[in-house]
């Protein structure tokens, strides 16, 4: 095989690892990010062998709907989430009373897992596939709406029932429902739209849905960074009003 497809196959870890390092965390944070990625990586080996037993099941059906939804909804998006959200868990338990502090840091937890396992994800899917430079060039996607996009979302509603005191239940149904449901609902349609004739209203239907459910992991993904970088626009004036006040009464003992 050429190199050039496995090359690019990397190319969204690196972008991605790059946009988490634009955060400018502290470096107490990389030995998170670092173990996250090691953790997503090793959460491929669970899936392998959920995914294999349940496509195989879902082989046995014969309609298309009940096929798509055993193989892609809770083949793909079932065990996946569920693999990386244990492989995140372990992550934040590790660091939970040592490094990780605020939601971004629980965010960024989330999305190293997610990263890791997306470079394996890719890699593999490339070194399988009878056109290597065309599976690579597909798995660009996964820079934008990919596990990266769904696990911003899942650390973000991790960090409000982990790090919160309020709706604590309702942030943890929330963590594994949006990714899986987001997830499912792109894979069912994508495999629907595929498997049948590209002229039928069908393939439209499904196409028009796996759209909406790209758009869906793009907004997920643009409203939780809007809501960090409020959030951390909103500590940092905090900080700056509690050391000026400070100053002040540092000045009048003075």
């Amino acid at each position: 095989m050429e190199t050039l497809p496995l090359l690019i196959s990397i190319v969204p870890t690196v972008v991605l690892l790059a946009l988490v390092g634009a955060f400018r965390f502290s470096s107490q944070m990389l030995c998170v990010i670092w173990t996250g990625v090691a953790l997503g990586v090793l959460a491929c080996v669970p899936v392998y062998f959920m995914e294999t037993v349940i496509e195989g099941a879902g082989d046995q059906l014969a309609g298309l709907y009940e096929k798509a939804f055993v193989q892609q909804v809770l083949g793909a998006a079932v065990s996946e989430e569920l693999c990386i959200f244990i492989g995140f868990l372990l992550t934040f338990k590790l660091f939970q009373t040592t490094r990780i502090q605020k939601t971004a840091d629980v965010v960024a937890a989330a999305v190293a897992v997610a990263i890791g396992f997306t470079t394996i994800e890719n890699v593999t899917a490339v070194l399988a596939s009878e056109t290597p430079m065309s599976a690579s060039l597909n798995r660009l996607l996964s820079i934008v709406a990919g596990h990266a996009s769904l696990q911003l979302v899942m650390g973000y509603f991790a960090a409000k029932c982990l790090l919160g005191d309020r709706n604590r239940l309702m942030f943890g149904v929330l963590m594994l429902v949006v990714p899986i449901g987001v997830h499912g609902w792109g894979d069912f349609s994508e495999s629907i739209f595929q498997a049948v004739d590209a002229d039928s209203p069908q393939s439209q239907q499904f196409f028009s849905a796996w759209i909406f459910g790209i758009f869906a992991y793009l907004v997920g993904a643009v409203i939780v960074l809007f809501k960090l970088r409020e959030e951390s626009a909103s500590s940092t004036t905090v900080e700056a009003v509690s050391t000026a006040n400070d100053e002040a009464d540092a000045g009048s003992v003075s």
